[in-house]
């Protein structure tokens, strides 16, 4: 693999692009058509133009950086290490952990929609489901899931899966309004049976069917349709989320700096590896009087050689220098030729690095020896501002992902009366997210003290949430039946056992 080491446009200005298409031209697609299977296969190979991006911030996440693929050095006998860091990744799991690190919740005030939701949320494992999806998002600024039905027999209800499919092996074409609503949705991938022979297969996804087409080398027949499946979702099943309007990855835009943060440490260790076997200068004459041939007709070193007057030397620790067969020569020294390192100025280009990395990804650092548990309240939000005003819009975008999976979840839910109440009454649930940071546990139980008495009680039971983790409706509920209690005999308390009524 070749690549521009710090060197020109990093991507294409087109390797980021969504595929657009006409809305009165998909309207008479016939899907089994030669015509439609060759435009299929500009739309694969458009994206697939987009593999070198996703790709090489895949490697990025695995710690496998540029720097292991900078060119040689021209001197074949110097140093060349080549040390990649992890930023990309911890990048990602901060902001994984920092958003989802508490799972998401709904609300609904339909008592059967919300009890939907929460089957399908145990059911699919949605909670694991969001953080890899997230992931993606981090890494490559989109991120793509499948909905998919299943019946575990016959007789049982239909459920839902949800599946993540590969960016690099996943597209979706929209229309060309404003709003940008999806037409269909493509996942291919290769099948490799390690014999030389590979199929291709494309599945196409629309709002209501599903086509599959596959590209066999060992048929003349080429790309063709081989299997034409209803689904019911009532819309395009592959949903697709965005990291931020331009869909950029979380690290994408820093990979200059931490590939000049590579080459640092990687020239630090070249230095040291450069010194320990630097080149041993002697100005002067410490052969005086030896023997020019090292070695003795059979083999064996000459003890009045060279080379044993200098293993000689090694053993003993000791160098002589004599210049005196030449009196005007050079002054007997010896010393390594190796290049100077200023330490200071190192470690401040590297710190002045680091820093720029996680100030620029809105990421804090958490090795700094201010942020520690000793900040106040206030202080931690000071530090966390710019990383709360990038997750509160994060959010929104996810949020609009999760009621397009809702949307389509509740067209297959069974659910008594109309299709229409259904529909509105999904497009009111509340989804809810909580940032997964270090909590004063104290101050909480303060805050609901003094908000006491100005705010609802469900308020300050959502606060503390917090703390107690459990759910504010459900703590009411406590409350309510802890009250309701008639006072019974106790022989503690004079024959009554004392119970706290609200006035």
């Amino acid at each position: 693999m070749e690549v521009n080491f710090l060197k020109g446009t990093r991507f294409s200005p087109q390797s980021n692009d969504q595929i657009i298409m006409r809305t009165e031209d998909y309207e008479i697609v016939d899907f089994e058509s030669e015509k439609w299977i060759e435009q299929l296969k500009r739309y694969v190979s458009r994206h697939k133009t987009q593999l070198e991006r996703l790709k090489e911030l895949k490697r990025y996440y695995l710690g496998d950086n540029n720097i292991k693929y900078r060119p040689d050095k021209t001197d074949q006998f110097a140093a060349d290490n080549r040390i990649a860091s992890d930023f990309a990744k911890y990048i990602t799991i901060f902001e994984q952990g920092y958003m989802l690190g508490n799972p998401v919740e709904y609300k609904n005030e339909d008592a059967v929609i919300q009890q939907k939701i929460e089957e399908f949320s145990s059911v699919t494992n949605e909670e694991y489901h969001n953080i890899e999806l997230m992931t993606d998002l981090s890494i490559y600024g989109r991120a793509y899931e499948l909905l998919a039905t299943y019946k575990q027999e016959e007789s049982s209800p239909v459920q839902i899966k949800l599946y993540k499919l590969d960016p690099q092996q996943t597209f979706v074409v929209y229309d060309d309004t404003h709003e940008r609503n999806s037409l269909f949705g493509v996942n291919y991938y290769t099948v490799d049976y390690g014999d030389g022979h590979k199929k291709e297969v494309y599945v196409v996804y629309t709002s209501g069917e599903i086509y599959t087409y596959t590209d066999d080398n060992q048929e003349e027949l080429g790309m063709h349709l081989v299997d034409d499946e209803e689904h019911f979702f009532n819309g395009v099943p592959i949903n697709e989320y965005s990291n931020n309007s331009d869909r950029t990855g979380a690290f994408e835009n820093v990979l200059d700096a931490m590939d000049a943060y590579d080459l640092s440490q990687s020239e630090l260790a070249n230095f040291q590896q450069d010194s320990n076997d630097a080149i041993l200068v002697i100005t002067g004459n410490p052969y005086t009087g030896a023997e020019e041939k090292d070695f003795l007709e059979d083999g064996r070193i000459n003890p009045n050689g060279r080379l044993a007057i200098s293993i000689g030397y090694k053993k003993a620790k000791v160098l002589i220098l004599d210049d005196n067969p030449n009196p005007n020569g050079a002054k007997p020294d010896a010393y390594y030729l190796k290049k100077e390192y200023d330490a200071t100025g190192a470690e401040a280009y590297k710190n002045r690095l680091v820093k720029d990395i996680l100030r620029f990804t809105f990421t804090p650092d958490s090795t700094d020896e201010s942020f520690a548990g000793t900040q106040t309240g206030e202080a931690m939000k000071y530090k966390l501002m710019a990383s709360d005003n990038y997750r509160a819009k994060r959010e929104r975008l996810f949020k609009r992902g999760l009621m397009r999976r809702l949307r389509l979840a509740v067209n297959i839910w069974k659910i008594k009366g109309s299709d229409s109440v259904a529909y509105d009454a999904i497009n009111r649930t509340s989804i809810v997210f909580t940032p997964n940071i270090p909590k004063n546990n104290n101050d909480l139980v303060t805050i609901a003290k003094t908000l006491y008495g100005m705010v609802s009680d469900q308020t300050i039971f959502e606060i503390l949430n917090l703390v107690t983790g459990v759910d504010a409706e459900k703590e009411m509920q406590r409350l309510k039946d802890q009250e309701g209690k008639k006072e019974e005999p106790s022989p503690r308390l004079g024959g009554f056992r004392y119970v706290h009524e609200t006035p």
